[in-house]
């Protein structure tokens, strides 16, 4: 009976340490979530991105990134705190290339009906960033002039 009693509060006091430890855990996981949509219509299989700047003539510096679902949500875990912009790529042709004229990008608050084509920046401290949306995408022409495209067939 006595040992019965010793485990029983020997498992119990493992339970309550295990919760504690999980709640440490996802409060050290720092999230960047939202929904990636154009048109109002959710955007499956984007590549959303934290990068540390909307300017791509040298190349990109990704800090992190995810993939939509079918209904355009993602996630992002484990960011670092710091300053970001977010940014989405649809590789509409699926060759893990960026072409200006298949493939589409988009930048979290962005507003082209104000004509605000300017991306705002989001900055991650130690708490969870939600609803970080990203609500138009873009094609690029060779001059680089930001220009509303379909996908192709």
């Amino acid at each position: 009976m006595i040992k019965s009693v010793f485990y029983f509060v020997l498992l119990l006091l493992i339970w309550l340490i295990a919760c504690d430890l999980g709640e440490e855990i996802d409060e050290a996981i720092i999230t960047v979530s939202g929904n990636v949509s154009d048109d109002g219509q959710p955007v499956a299989e984007v590549l959303v991105m934290l990068v540390e700047s909307p300017d791509s003539s040298d190349g990109i510096s990704l800090a992190n990134a995810s993939i939509t679902g079918s209904t355009g949500d993602y996630t992002i875990l484990n960011v670092d705190p710091g300053d970001y912009y977010v940014m989405a790529v649809d590789d509409a042709n699926d060759d893990f290339e960026f072409d200006v004229m298949y493939d589409r990008l988009g930048f979290f608050g962005i507003d082209p009906a104000v004509n605000d084509l300017e991306p705002d920046a989001i900055v991650v401290t130690d708490e969870d960033l939600e609803n970080i949306d990203i609500e138009y995408l873009y094609s690029l022409n060779i001059a680089g002039n930001i220009i509303k495209i379909t996908a192709p067939d």
